[in-house]
């Protein structure tokens, strides 16, 4: 999958730029790394993932700094992300650009993906997670530059209207903590766990605020515009049970079909199907396993109530899901949360947990 996910290098160059006002030779850096300078000067220049790492490691060789994730974060606004980023300025609200942001990530990065929805009460949740393997020095300067650039792009449009909301990085705290401390009102909170990823939790008072440059019809142009770019598809089979797996992932609601699917990455849907069946899976055993992963996952994280989960999965009704969860599972969603909330209460209450 590494080599199918790419990143566009106009972030580097915003990193590079500053590092060269720092009188670091990144001329070296690019040498070490393997990459050639010339891509630095194209505007759709891309990067691959061996690349980004390479960079990322020489940078912090050279520098001798762990908050390069923090300082690029800083860097990135909304005008940073070309045509879409003109989109989410020409939006009516926070809340609209998430969702804009949130059908075209991949023009932004293509090795997260990123997850919106609001619950009844209001609050909107973004979620980024990872979608390759890599280094963990790579993955934690992934997260911190989306931590503090997803902050960094709110206040820029929040101005002076202040507002508080909640990030989580899952990550231990990094040794200049005192830097996200600074960032306040934003609580910025550290848990070392799995899965990887960020989680923003806002308010309505953050999402609903009116931006100034508001135009809808615009947005509703580059919308389309961005629409058209599409993502590239995956070349192999297992890249194609990878890819079907993140956008089932990533979709709110009902799953999108395999014809939807097709469509956007204009190849038949046979020719998708053909993919999966030499991985030995059909399109309907991906989105069940994947639909059922994502129920855990809510039951054991969120305080979500059954309906609403059956909801934000798709179902038509809590006693549709709750049938089908039991059939995937073995229990209903009631007492799968009792269960694992049990043996988390019982492992924080054992300061020394048996073994093996």
């Amino acid at each position: 999958m590494n080599a199918a996910r790419r990143v566009p290098a106009r972030y580097l160059v915003l990193l590079r730029d500053w590092l060269n006002s720092q009188a670091v030779d990144t001329a070296a850096i690019l040498r070490m790394a393997g990459i050639d300078a010339a891509k630095f000067d194209r505007r759709d220049a891309t990067l691959d993932p061996p690349e980004m790492e390479a960079f990322i490691a020489n940078a912090r060789r050279l520098t001798g700094r762990s908050d390069l994730g923090f300082e690029l974060g800083r860097l990135i606004k909304m005008t940073s992300h070309d045509l879409l980023g003109y989109g989410m300025l020409s939006c009516r609200n926070i809340d609209e650009v998430m969702r804009m942001v949130t059908r075209h990530y991949h023009l932004m990065t293509e090795t997260f993906t990123m997850r919106y929805h609001r619950d009844p009460g209001g609050r909107g949740e973004t979620v980024y997670t990872p979608t390759i393997a890599m280094p963990l020095e790579t993955l934690r300067f992934y997260l911190e530059t989306i931590a503090v650039a997803h902050d960094n792009q709110v206040r820029l449009m929040l101005g002076n209207a202040g507002g508080s909301y909640d990030v989580y990085v899952t990550m231990p705290a990094p040794a200049h903590v005192a830097r996200y401390h600074a960032l306040a009102p934003t609580r910025f909170h550290f848990e070392d766990r799995s899965p990887p990823g960020v989680r923003v939790v806002m308010g309505p008072a953050v999402l609903e605020h009116l931006l100034p440059f508001a135009d809808v019809h615009l947005a509703r142009d580059i919308d389309r515009r961005c629409g058209s770019l599409g993502q590239r598809p995956p070349a192999t089979s297992r890249e194609w049970v990878d890819y079907i797996r993140m956008t089932i992932r990533q979709a709110e609601g009902e799953a999108p079909t395999l014809e939807c699917i097709a469509s956007q990455n204009r190849v038949s849907s046979r020719t998708i199907d053909r993919h999966l069946r030499r991985e030995n899976f059909s399109f309907r055993e991906i989105v069940n396993q994947v639909r059922f992963e994502r129920a855990c996952e809510l039951l054991q994280d969120s305080g979500a109530t059954v309906a609403q989960i059956a909801l934000r999965l798709g179902f038509s009704d809590s006693a549709n899901f709750s049938r089908a969860f039991r059939r995937a599972v073995g229990v209903p969603p009631s007492a799968y949360r009792q269960k694992t909330t049990r043996k988390r209460n019982a492992s924080s209450q054992d300061p020394f947990p048996p073994r093996g």
